[in-house]
């Protein structure tokens, strides 16, 4: 918990010292996720997540983010709970639609155990508006083996 506490506070403060351009802004979002490969055990997730986006420009961004992901269990089966920090790229082939690519550490843990592993995520949005975007994408965590779920998003850019 400590090392996500530490990776959380070093994004805000590199993100925020450059805040002042209009070039990041910040965005919350909301994901339902549907267990793709190796969590058989598990029904469906809920999460939450802050994201932020640094314009290179019209078409390119990086991206980190930072998020919380509960995987209920079937049949009384205990939460999974998935939380990974990733930096990314996005690209912006149209006004509207982007492909984007995200990787760094995830945390997995359940029934008191944890472990760290390699997080990653591609997949494809679209921007409602200047507001609103739509999102699907793979996420995956491995180490000794992965597990992945499709995640379905709505983020809200907040600037």
């Amino acid at each position: 918990m400590k090392k996500l506490f530490f990776a959380a506070v070093c994004m805000i403060a590199i993100t925020t010292t450059k805040a002042q351009k209009s070039d990041l802004k910040f965005q919350g979002g909301i994901n339902v996720g549907i267990p793709a490969h190796n969590l058989g055990g598990t029904s469906l997730g809920l999460g939450l997540d802050l994201l932020a986006h640094y314009s290179l420009s019209p078409q390119a961004a990086i991206t980190g983010d930072v998020g919380y992901t509960a995987l209920f269990g079937k049949n009384g089966a205990t939460t999974t709970n998935l939380i990974p920090i990733r930096a990314g790229l996005r690209f912006y082939p149209s006004d509207n639609f982007f492909v984007a690519g995200k990787i760094g550490a995830g945390f997995i843990s359940n029934s008191g155990s944890s472990v760290t592993t390699t997080a990653y995520s591609f997949g494809i949005g679209y921007k409602i508006d200047t507001k609103l975007e739509l999102g699907a994408s793979y996420d995956g965590y491995s180490k000794d083996g992965t597990v992945g779920l499709i995640n379905l998003r709505l983020g809200y850019f907040f600037n």
